[in-house]
């Protein structure tokens, strides 16, 4: 589990979500999907960034910025009429004391002592009513980690909904202390990039948060929080000096009631030369927000990079995979690449390796054959078996497996 935010993404299962007529994600330190474009890499991305909006703003409102129920339903299979999702996140006990501390909300002692495994997930259909969908089910599972050997709750904590119009949890989670941990966990535990160098150049009004925009917009304010920790200043500083040569050091500054971030490098001796933004290239400013992405604070429990090699020279990325290797001590990451050179690192290792493929009109998950992984080993990589086309998978998918509401939540 990652030291920063004391919560461990565990799966993604989803059912009916666009191309993905049924798959299950299971995440580890660092995740990485690998698939053609079109596979679906972005759309797991998506089905987290889904979850997290409907329950922050509100499950209408997520439909509606991707266009309605109908848009997301998988329409290969006559018989997929319904989207379900559902996500596993485990608890530490020290996040579960400070969370105590911070709400005065009294959890019960075996979970404080062992942490908590918490399952949340829903499942909608389309009707006829003016929002154009209903909630079939909505459901939360509490258990103790496996191997825990003390003492247990009488059973597992099972929590259903019955709302039909929207999801209950955010209204019913006001003064019940385990359903006000795990909507504050999964609002806060998964943040997603698909960064916009052309955004970032933007250097918008200055703002108050430190959690950096999935486009990478505010930037300048992430830095200027991060200035304050000068031993993570310093790591970025060093990571991003090693991608653009003769940078030695960086700043946010203000100026017409903007956040600019200006960069520093050494010209000679003693002499340093200041660059804005718009001087800097987009492979630097998109590294730059990476970076930030990595060291926020606070620091969520999952960091989801999109095409993490865009925009970035080979050399460059072996510096930017070894931050992301480093980062996986305070949080979990999720990487999406084609790349060659991405894959030849040596964090990417086979069990890490997630391949998305399309087949048979739907889009379905694979880890690596036990062939393709005893052929990856050092000295050879994934990267190598991926230029030579040798990337099998095993035979059968990563599915969830029967009803996942009917078997797993008790229905």
């Amino acid at each position: 589990m990652n030291d920063s935010s004391g919560i461990q993404i565990v799966e993604l299962r989803l059912a009916g979500f666009r191309a993905f007529e049924n798959v299950r994600l299971r995440f580890d330190e660092l995740t990485v999907l690998v698939g053609r474009n079109g596979a679906g890499k972005s759309t797991l991305i998506d089905a987290l960034v889904f979850l997290r909006d409907a329950l922050t703003d509100s499950l209408e409102n997520a439909l509606t910025r991707r266009e309605g129920l109908s848009a997301l339903l998988h329409r290969s299979s006559k018989t997929a009429k319904k989207l379900s999702i559902a996500l596993t996140v485990r608890i530490s006990p020290a996040y579960l004391r400070a969370f105590t501390q911070r709400t005065g909300l009294v959890i019960e002692p075996p979970y404080i002592r062992a942490g908590i495994v918490a399952t949340y997930g829903f499942q909608v259909t389309p009707s006829r009513t003016a929002k154009g969908f209903r909630v079939e089910h909505e459901s939360i599972r509490f258990d103790t980690p496996e191997g825990h050997a003390g003492p247990q709750p009488q059973a597992p904590h099972r929590y259903h909904f019955f709302s039909r119009e929207g999801l209950s949890l955010p209204l019913l989670a006001i003064g019940k202390p385990s359903l006000q941990l795990i909507l504050d966990a999964l609002k806060t535990s998964v943040r997603a990039y698909r960064l916009s160098p052309e955004a970032i150049r933007l250097e918008p009004p200055i703002g108050r948060t430190s959690i950096l925009h999935r486009n990478g917009d505010n930037a300048g304010d992430v830095l200027h929080s991060i200035e304050r920790n000068r031993k993570e200043l310093s790591w970025i500083t060093r990571h991003l000096a090693a991608i653009t040569p003769g940078i030695s050091r960086l700043q946010s500054g203000t100026a017409a009631g903007r956040r600019l971030i200006r960069f520093f490098q050494q010209s000679g001796k003693s002499t340093r030369v200041r660059f804005d933004i718009r001087d800097m290239s987009d492979g630097t400013l998109r590294c730059l927000a990476i970076l930030l992405a990595l060291r926020q604070s606070p620091s969520p429990a999952l960091v989801c990079i999109e095409e993490i090699e865009d925009s970035v020279h080979p050399a460059a990325l072996s510096v930017l995979l070894d931050a992301v290797d480093s980062s996986t001590r305070r949080c979990q990451v999720l990487l999406t690449s084609h790349s060659p050179e991405a894959l030849s690192h040596p964090s990417v290792t086979p069990e890490r390796i997630r391949v998305i493929q399309w087949r048979n009109g739907r889009s379905q998950l694979f880890r690596l054959s036990t062939g393709a992984e005893e052929m990856s080993r050092p000295p050879r990589s994934v990267g190598k078996l991926l230029r030579s086309n040798a990337l099998f998978t095993a035979d059968e998918p990563e599915r969830v497996e029967s009803d996942f509401f009917t078997r797993f939540f008790g229905l």
